[in-house]
């Protein structure tokens, strides 16, 4: 079974998945052995081997899994009648809530990608998924589908991902020297920006 095969969203295989997860969080990506993997899971590393060959097998299905999941997300945005709200309420959820374990993760993925060309472009697909996203949830926060308000709503895209992966990734590396309440203060000040960024209309109207 390989990762284009694997039912990513099976039970067993979300289980699985999970539990690497926590193993890469803890260990990192090159400090996590086959051997770790399978004891994290309860399996024999031949067994384990049926599921995922490799870590970039696991790697590869934690990024697909992920991408479903963004799109499940965007979906929602879709689908309301007020999609800024919305969207503002996902922002929240995720800078507020987001496990440290996760934040871990997504460095050691990013770090793996710099390694793998199969990451590298998982990722990079990834990121373009979501920017598109996001490009469109404007359009639609805005009622501007313009060339220009295009333009600007692509690079607010980048600027919105770079302001939540940022906050997730100081998260994981200042863990030790921030408190609870000084994350806390920097996350609200992330989602302030954010909404700025979000809520601006993408051109003053002309004089």
């Amino acid at each position: 079974m390989d990762t284009a095969t694997a039912d990513i969203a099976s039970q067993r295989v979300s289980e699985i998945l999970d539990k690497a997860k926590s193993v890469f969080a803890l260990n990192g990506f090159d400090g996590a052995s086959m051997q770790d993997l399978a004891q994290a899971t309860q399996m024999s590393v031949g067994n384990f081997y049926r599921y995922f060959p490799s870590k970039d097998a696991i790697i590869t299905a934690l990024v697909k899994r992920d991408m479903m999941e963004i799109e499940g997300l965007f979906d929602a945005i879709k689908a309301s009648a007020d999609p800024g709200a919305v969207f503002m309420q996902l922002l929240r959820l995720r800078i507020e809530t987001l496990p440290l374990e996760d934040a871990a993760l997504w460095s050691e993925v990013q770090a793996a990608s710099f390694r793998g060309p199969e990451i590298a472009g998982l990722m990079r697909d990834m990121e373009e998924t979501v920017r598109k996203n996001i490009v469109n949830a404007l359009i639609r926060i805005h009622g501007d589908d313009s060339a220009q308000a295009r333009e600007i709503y692509a690079t607010r895209a980048h600027f919105i991902m770079l302001l939540v992966h940022g906050f997730a990734q100081r998260k994981c590396c200042a863990r030790d020297s921030i408190s609870p309440e000084q994350s806390a203060a920097v996350g609200e000040l992330v989602l302030s920006t954010l909404h700025d960024t979000i809520f601006t209309p993408p051109a003053s109207p002309k004089a």
